[in-house]
């Protein structure tokens, strides 16, 4: 009797186990979707663009206006720096987040993505949308 015992309890758990995973899969919703085709934008800036003739920070290069960039589906943003004599970086992707905002085709980057821009001979901003 104790053997039939174990077999009707196994026999219960694994109807349960089956039942909740069946249960589960029909809840989820899907997590992924794909967008195709992908637009991609690069604005390209040399110091003389990103740097004021009195020497400041020129801020007309953290607005970029894209007409066809939707509300409901957020850009991924990358800023590209490259000093003189150097090899292009990006902070954007592994030291800090990248702080930007975008509201009927126009995205406002935070002043604080180009804390180093003095030292700074080109930038590229690449959105994908």
């Amino acid at each position: 009797m104790p053997n039939l015992r174990v077999l009707i309890r196994l026999q219960f758990i694994l109807l349960s186990v089956t039942f909740w995973s069946f249960l589960i899969g029909q809840e989820q919703p899907e997590k992924s979707r794909s967008f195709s085709p992908l637009t991609k934008k690069v604005f390209s800036y040399s110091k003389l663009d990103f740097v004021t003739s009195e020497g400041e920070f020129n801020e007309a290069i953290c607005t970029l206006e894209i007409p066809d960039l939707y509300s409901d589906s957020p850009p991924f943003i990358a800023i590209y720096y490259r000093r003189e004599n150097s090899l292009w970086f990006t902070e954007s992707l592994y030291r800090k987040r990248l702080r930007f905002s975008f509201k009927d085709g126009v995205i406002k980057l935070d002043r604080s993505n180009f804390w180093d821009w003095f030292e700074i001979e080109e930038i590229k901003i690449v959105v994908i949308y």
